[in-house]
């Protein structure tokens, strides 16, 4: 009875451990980049808003690519946005007193995914934002979308400054179903 009783608790712990592989291959992320241009001469303490191009998702090959489909998604999050300038050379993000970003798509409302409020002068030229926990897998399943990037200065600036933004999301699926 105890070999039994050792046997049927072996087969369950491995069973749980397996569980926990096939989760952790239901993780990867997507990741996706696009520019944005701040424009020459905003004035100071005004509100700004700038929209990037709008971003082809390739959701359905993406979750092929990671042996999954839409109806596995659970959720998506996302884990990391970063803007970098691009140009001019040497130019930083000093001018910015804060910054907030949105994501849509045609069939979806806006939602703020990342931010950051009081960015300090000596921030260089690539700005981390910090993101929110917001539920964005019906975006990622959406086969387009838009960011719109808004704030305010607390510069001058004289120039266009181009800048990339990277968005980083973390997507997880439910590989049980397919047992």
């Amino acid at each position: 009875m105890k070999r039994l009783t050792g046997v049927s608790l072996l087969i369950i712990l491995l069973m749980l451990g397996s569980c926990k592989a096939i989760k952790k291959l239901g993780q990867f992320y997507v990741d996706y980049n696009t520019q944005a241009v701040f424009p020459a001469n905003i004035p100071v303490n005004v509100p700004l808003t700038i929209y990037s191009p709008e971003i082809a998702t390739n959701s359905t090959q993406v979750f092929q690519n990671n042996n999954t489909n839409s109806s596995l998604i659970q959720s998506v999050t996302l884990s990391q946005l970063t803007l970098t300038i691009s140009s001019p050379p040497g130019q930083n993000f000093s001018f910015l007193q804060n910054i907030s970003v949105y994501i849509s798509s045609d069939s979806l409302p806006e939602v703020e995914i990342a931010g950051k409020q009081n960015i300090p002068a000596n921030v260089g030229d690539t700005l981390q934002l910090d993101v929110t926990n917001a539920d964005l897998e019906n975006y990622i399943k959406a086969s387009r979308i838009k960011l719109r990037v808004s704030g305010t200065t607390d510069q001058l600036t004289t120039t266009n400054i181009n800048a990339n933004v990277y968005a980083r999301f973390f997507v997880q699926a439910n590989l049980l179903e397919l047992l």
